[in-house]
């Protein structure tokens, strides 16, 4: 049952990567727009849109893990929902410092 579970965090991966990567460059516009942001603004604005994300995402992927452990395997209709690529594998990545030290649903860790 693990097993299958673990077989999902590929695809998992690769949401959440893509989910950063739409966060990246939302923020690039925004700094763009706004140049007179101070750091310290756009940093709380970061940490805001990515904890806003890690909550979208976090019950969908627990729950993705939940059902591939009773067998049940969603990961090609995420894969085709959310248009993953399954060979950029190289997704898998360590979350930014900022994003470490916070719980997904919102909480301090």
């Amino acid at each position: 049952m693990a097993r299958r579970a673990a077989s999902v965090a590929p695809t998992v991966a690769l949401l959440r990567a893509h989910a950063a990567d739409v966060v990246a460059q939302e923020l690039t516009r925004l700094r763009a727009r706004t140049p007179g942001l101070s750091e310290s603004d756009a940093a709380q604005v970061q940490l805001t849109v990515h904890r806003v994300v890690d909550k979208l995402l976090h019950t969908p992927t627990v729950r993705m893990k939940q059902l591939a452990g009773e067998g049940h395997d969603y990961t090609a209709a995420l894969r085709e929902l959310f248009d993953l690529d399954p060979r950029h594998t190289e997704a898998v990545r360590t979350p930014p410092p900022e994003l470490r030290d916070t719980d997904p649903r919102g909480g301090e860790r």
